[in-house]
């Protein structure tokens, strides 16, 4: 069926006859560029001397250079705790790109910073700046600007960044002559440049010292102290993949001996970019697209953009592919890479046939709608996100991921309808933020029928109309629409149900639901479905003009339950709701599977002791407040398990939790005997807790800026070893505050303490020692019906964006060095003293890492010494050593 639907597509595509579209003049329009540039790629400056010929309409006054670079000069709004690692790979370095000794026919000007408006969406983190040029006011003509520049470079990821050995100049990294909305004019640029050491890759051409002249908006480049370059055959035409860092090339079956051992840990990012360029030539040549031969692949240091496309080259991450090698968990990094390779065969369509005010939008969604067609023609079995790890949620990895993920380039994994684009690297939507093509190509969806859906997108693909003319062909106010639908990325919208009735009719049940918009005002179709008592879904619709509307859907059964939005086309904003915002679109939300909410394991090597926790929870989807958990735990103490009630209380930490949780539950443990002395009794025991606490940790494996608060209550009835039975009361809290120093070093103040009250075993007293408290002493060692510790603890961040593949399971992201020194007193001790005060100080190592190249996860190494208040004469070792596979506070 997918096949049949390509050729239908592809017949009509070929069919439709051409009609050009001649975009209007322009008041401001460049006709050519001469770049003169020298490059320090170890410095990461740029100089040059620029020139450019401009041709302005009579009258005008002013020609305004976009500073795209500038935007180097400040840090990206967004970043936060988690997203610095994607932006830099240290602490914040700035740079940014001056202009100077800037002539006018040879005459020298003053120029003079652009304001930016208020109603703007638009940052200096994202657009960079706009320098008004004066010019003589007088008829049409052409005027030639030259310019010096100096562009420094920051260590930073990105299409303009210095990091892993590359100088990545594929942004706009000189001047570009904007007019209003329009900078992507097709028009030759002459680059002269010469690198101070190293070599320098462009679309066009390579070296140390390079000539080139390429049409385009501009010329995109790297610069690295050694390029290397790797052909690949694709459909019969040549694909040059260029990187800073050696490509890996696996052996030939013919190689013999040790040279034959394919690298188990290699990449062929060459030969797999090679076998998805073939697959898209292939629909491009159904198509009559042209094919750029040769394909110019660029590998650059990219955390936020896992491909892309510049100005007649292919853009793609240094970390694409590293991810578990999964042919269906590698589709979502292939398809990445195949949509960039169609957003650059567009290009040459948009060249002739689109204005270049369209061009922020235009190639986007011509790329989108040539995947779709690819995917028809190839019946691809890629999945989305949910479908494809819904098998595997009960991982709290997977979990977050489903839920509020938190990883590299997830607009790659979960970007369906909206694509988030947080950061806007390409030059496209750094000056405006603009709808991305999925998006748009839903909005046109959304207002024609089947038969009109499959004519626009023959014409949209075709390539021999304007985008633009073929949706006025297709009846659709593009004046009024296409404006509104290019906002929808920067709208934050929430839906929710409001009333609903039913009412018993002739034929059935006729339900009138209403549904409730926040946020800003989007009119969109939007979809309420109705699942009967008989199984039936009947949808229908709301225009979504207003701020409610009300949806009349008959059925044949009495109501089951009621969706908004059942296939999630629409965006909603977390922003907006107060919850997840698909929590109030339903009536009933489906359960999840178990959850690992928490996982740990730890081995007391100083102890000769593995102890651990899984917590199982169960809740619906998309459901904040209500958790029923299971918790399994080994301690030093006890084993045993506890089923607990909790209640989310206050504002969302991200979209799976909130800040505060009140609950309880009861525990039912087997308390161990030897516990804080060889001759302590043993025995078994069940408990009734009260529990509480507020966590405002977003990135819990290495969070930044934090506070943390819990405390329990908890009655406990144990049967001892003896056959006695007593009753014992204890409580406890902790504490912790977490503090940033840049974006590396992070410091921690925690501490706590307990009370115990009756008749006790060692296990219910308050102890501490162990790896929760004082590291230096052992859990059993520092015991009492009262405590009061502290610790104060540093983190640097030594090592960042390491990369090592550790057999697929794992690849390690980042070391991190951490040193403490704590301190607590414990009162009525176990060996019968009023008070015994310890001190001790200690260091670890953490490194995180990723599973399969996917969710973060860190391995923690604790050693802690002991300086006073051991006990004497105890058997203990000299040392707490401490290996876990968690975030410790």
């Amino acid at each position: 069926m997918k096949h049949v639907l390509f050729l239908r597509l592809a017949s009509l595509a070929l069919a439709c006859t051409p009609i050009l579209v001649v975009p209007r003049a322009r008041a401001a329009e460049p006709e050519r560029y001469a770049i003169d540039a020298v490059i320090d790629g170890a410095a990461g400056t740029v100089t040059a001397e620029v020139t450019v010929r401009v041709h302005v309409e009579e009258g005008e006054s002013a020609v305004v250079l976009w500073l795209y670079a500038d935007r180097l000069a400040v840090a990206p709004s967004p970043m936060e705790e988690r997203s610095w690692r994607w932006i830099y790979p240290g602490e914040i370095d700035l740079g940014g790109v001056t202009v100077s000794e800037v002539r006018v026919d040879g005459e020298s000007v003053a120029v003079e910073p652009v304001a930016s408006s208020e109603t703007e969406d638009r940052g200096r983190d994202f657009g960079g700046s706009d320098l008004r040029v004066p010019v003589s006011p007088g008829p049409s003509r052409t005027v030639e600007l030259r310019f010096s520049m100096r562009l420094d470079v920051p260590d930073r990821f990105g299409r303009l960044g210095h990091a892993a050995g590359v100088l990545s100049l594929a942004g706009p990294w000189y001047p570009l002559v904007v007019d209003g909305d329009a900078w992507s004019f097709d028009v030759p640029h002459t680059l002269h440049a010469r690198a101070l050491s190293g070599e320098i890759a462009t679309p066009v051409g390579r070296g140390q010292e390079i000539d080139v002249e390429q049409v385009g908006a501009f010329v995109p480049a790297i610069v690295a102290p050694r390029l290397s370059t790797r052909t690949v055959r694709a459909l019969g035409h040549d694909v040059v993949v260029v990187s800073g860092g050696e490509l890996y090339a696996p052996p030939s079956a013919e190689t013999p001996g040790v040279a034959g051992v394919i690298d188990l840990a290699g990449i062929d990012v060459a030969g797999m970019i090679g076998e998805v360029a073939a697959q898209a030539f292939t629909t491009a040549s159904w198509l009559s697209i042209p094919i750029p031969e040769p394909m110019t692949v660029l590998i650059v240091p990219s955390r936020t953009e896992l491909a892309s496309s510049a100005p007649g080259a292919l853009l793609v991450s240094d970390h694409a592919l590293q991810i578990f090698p999964l042919d269906v968990v590698r589709e979502f990094h292939l398809r990445a890479i195949r949509r960039a390779i169609f957003q650059l065969l567009a290009q040459s369509i948009s060249a002739r046939v689109e204005a270049p005010t369209d061009r922020g939008w235009v190639d986007d969604l011509r790329s989108i709608v040539l995947l779709d067609l690819d995917e028809a023609r190839r019946s691809s079995t890629a999945q989305r996100p949910d479908q494809l790890l819904s098998l595997f949620a009960f991982h709290p990895a997977v979990d977050q991921l489903l839920y509020a993920p938190q990883i590299a380039f997830e607009e790659t994994y979960f970007g369906a309808i909206d694509e988030p684009d947080r950061f806007r690297d390409d030059p496209v939507r750094a000056r405006y933020p603009l709808t991305r093509g999925r998006r748009l190509l839903e909005c046109v969806r959304d207002v024609l029928d089947d038969e009109a859906m499959q004519r626009m997108l023959a014409r949209i693909a075709n390539g021999r109309r304007s985008i633009r003319s073929a949706l006025a062909r297709a009846g659709i106010d593009v004046e009024t629409m296409l404006p509104l639908w290019l906002r929808y990325a920067t709208l934050d919208v929430n839906y929710r149900l409001g009333e609903i009735r039913t009412e018993i009719t002739a034929s059935g049940f006729r339900h009138t639901i209403e549904v409730l918009r926040e946020g800003d005002e989007r009119p969109e179709p939007v979809e309420v479905e109705v699942e009967d008592s008989a199984g039936n879904h009947v949808s229908g619709y709301w225009d979504g003009v207003g701020v409610r509307g009300e949806v009349v859907i008959d059925t044949p059964g009495d109501r089951g339950s009621v969706t908004i939005d059942p296939r999630h086309r629409l965006p909603q904003s977390a922003a907006v709701s107060d919850g997840h915002p698909r929590q109030d679109d339903a009536t009933n939300a489906p359960w999840r599977p178990p959850i690992f909410t928490a996982f740990a394991l730890d081995v007391l090597v100083s102890e000769a002791n593995v102890t651990g926790v899984i917590d199982l929870a169960l809740r619906q989807r998309y459901d904040l407040e209500h958790t029923v958990a299971l918790r399994l735990a080994r301690t030093a103490a006890r084993t045993g398990g506890r089923v607990v009630y909790l209640q989310g209380l206050g504002p969302k930490a991200h979209n799976n939790r909130r800040i505060g949780t009140v609950g309880g539950g009861i525990g039912f443990n087997y308390v161990q005997p030897g516990f804080g002395g060889v001759a302590n009794l043993g025995g078994y025991a069940i408990d009734a807790q009260l529990v509480g606490s507020v966590d405002t940790r977003r990135f819990i494996y290495d969070p930044r800026d934090a506070f943390i608060l819990s405390a329990a209550l908890q009655i406990t009835g144990t049967i001892r070893e003896d056959s006695t039975f007593a009753i014992t009361g204890r409580g406890a809290f902790h504490a912790a505050g977490i503090f940033p120093i840049g974006l590396l070093n992070t410091f921690v103040l925690a501490g706590g303490g307990g009370f115990t009250i009756g008749p006790a075993l060692d296990a219910d007293r308050q102890s501490i020692g162990g790896r929760y408290a004082l590291r230096g002493f052992t859990n059993g060692e520092l015991l009492g019906n009262g405590a009061l510790y502290a610790v104060f603890e540093h983190r640097f961040t030594a090592v960042t964006d390491l990369g090592i593949n550790v057999l697929w399971g794992v690849i390690a992201r980042e070391i991190q060095l951490a040193w403490w020194v704590g301190g607590g007193v414990v009162f009525d001790t176990s060996d019968h003293r009023d008070a015994h005060g310890a001190f001790e100080a200690g260091g670890g190592l953490r490194f995180h890492y990723d599973y399969g190249g996917i969710q973060p996860g860190v391995l923690a190494i604790d050693v802690g010494v002991p300086i006073s208040g051991y006990v004497e004469g105890n058997t203990r070792a000299p040392v707490g050593f401490y290996i876990g596979f968690d975030q410790y506070y």
